[in-house]
């Protein structure tokens, strides 16, 4: 323990235990993901957007060696690695130069082994770098779940059944959200909790699904510049994007996922709807009108819940629209979590008294105006990441991740 570390308490025992079991489980998680997969699987790049898969392992290791050994004033094993995995070190394209798996498994075990050494005697003030690094290896592990998912080709049948006449949208009447997370867990783009009035709105009680996407579809809405802003335009005709990049064979009543920010606005307006803004996506999810306040997930206080929402994996993919009735919100909105991430109209910004944690880069180098945010994680989401509070981001053409959308109008009369 440094002289710096010593001079705080160190964590409760009952708070070490849950770290350790929480780094267990999601370690557990990553691994089963690259079962079977050999070297030459892991060192390939999928995607040129996205790092090779087994990288991604590695990235994981080094940082979690970088955040909780080396910033503590230890040297963490392997450190001849860095040079690979630090993201800030080499180009995507040349990250596939990769030790072999045992290899990246022995490296894996000797820092976890070291981190755990220092979990005991690690610092109570400590304890939120502790959840960022978590939260890191969560985040990772659902990029190499979109990347398999990658591997396995786009869609190229969008068959579907009829779609409903128009989503079934609920009322969100007027009134403040305070929006943001103080809690110990939040990553920096999460802080800074401030409220907001939202006026009255109405959204859509869940996801747009598979069917609901095959009428635009049908309707040539792929054709129709008319629907699309001139950016969402330009991009789908130089991308030559005519569908959505997955789709589930017999999943009518699925979320739509693998479309991009500008794919969900041209749906939006082909059904005379738009996109949530990220407070009115909040307000919906996470409001109690009965306490005044927000809750934590849509449906109460307490962690994100397999039982109550399609993530973690659980599924291996997207379920029907409802079928977790345990999960709604306040307002009746379902699926705020899990199954698909969610576009909305917000661009990625810095709420009121951003404080950039653990290191400048990790959230501000995206207050850009391009980055667009996503809502309430996926199916492949961890649970050590989700709260109703969370926030994703990607530029919108982006359609590569595990998202989707829905639609909200404009006012109780709309």
């Amino acid at each position: 323990m440094s002289n710096a570390e010593s001079a705080w308490p160190p964590l409760p025992a009952e708070r070490a235990a849950w770290f350790r079991a929480a780094y267990a489980a999601c370690r557990a998680g990553t691994l089963a993901q690259l079962d079977g997969l050999d070297d030459r699987a892991l060192c390939a790049q999928v995607h040129p957007d996205f790092s090779p898969l087994g990288w991604h392992l590695g990235h994981i290791v080094y940082t979690e060696g970088l955040w909780l050994l080396r910033e503590a004033g230890e040297t963490p094993p392997r450190p001849e690695l860095a040079q690979l995995f630090d993201v800030a070190a080499l180009p995507k394209h040349l990250r596939g130069n990769l030790p072999g798996r045992d290899a990246l498994h022995a490296y894996a075990e000797a820092v976890r082994a070291r981190v755990l050494d220092r979990l005991d005697a690690a610092p109570a003030a400590a304890a939120r770098l502790w959840h960022f690094v978590l939260q890191h290896e969560s985040q990772h592990g659902e990029t190499i779940a979109f990347l398999k998912r990658l591997a396995e080709g786009a869609a190229t049948a969008y068959d579907a059944g009829p779609a409903p006449d128009i989503e079934d949208l609920i009322k969100v009447p007027a009134g403040p959200i305070a929006l943001g997370s103080a809690d110990g867990d939040a990553l920096d783009n999460e802080g800074g909790v401030h409220e907001v009035f939202v006026g009255d709105f109405r959204i859509a009680r869940h996801p747009v699904t598979q069917a609901d996407f095959a009428a635009f579809i049908r309707a040539d809405g792929y054709r129709r510049p008319e629907l699309w802003s001139a950016e969402g335009w330009a991009w789908r005709v130089g991308a030559g994007v005519d569908g959505p990049l997955y789709w589930r064979p017999g999943g009518d009543g699925h979320p739509v996922m693998g479309v991009s920010a500008h794919e969900a606005e041209a749906y939006c307006r082909f059904r005379g709807r738009r996109l949530p803004t990220e407070a009115q996506w909040e307000k919906a999810a996470a409001w109690d009108p009965a306490l005044g306040r927000a809750r934590r997930v849509p449906w109460g206080d307490g962690p994100a819940d397999p039982a109550r929402a399609n993530i973690d994996r659980a599924r291996g993919g997207t379920s029907p629209v409802g079928a977790y009735p345990g999960g709604v919100s306040a307002y009746g909105a379902e699926d705020m979590l899990g199954n698909v991430w969610e576009w909305t109209a917000s661009a990625f910004a810095a709420y009121p008294g951003f404080q950039s944690y653990p290191y400048a880069g990790f959230s501000a180098a995206y207050f850009d105006g391009r980055h667009r945010v996503l809502r309430g994680g996926s199916w492949a989401t961890r649970p050590w990441t989700l709260r109703a509070a969370s926030r994703n981001w990607y530029v919108p053409e982006t359609r590569q991740i595990l998202a989707g959308f829905r639609c909200a109008g404009n006012g109780l009369k709309d």
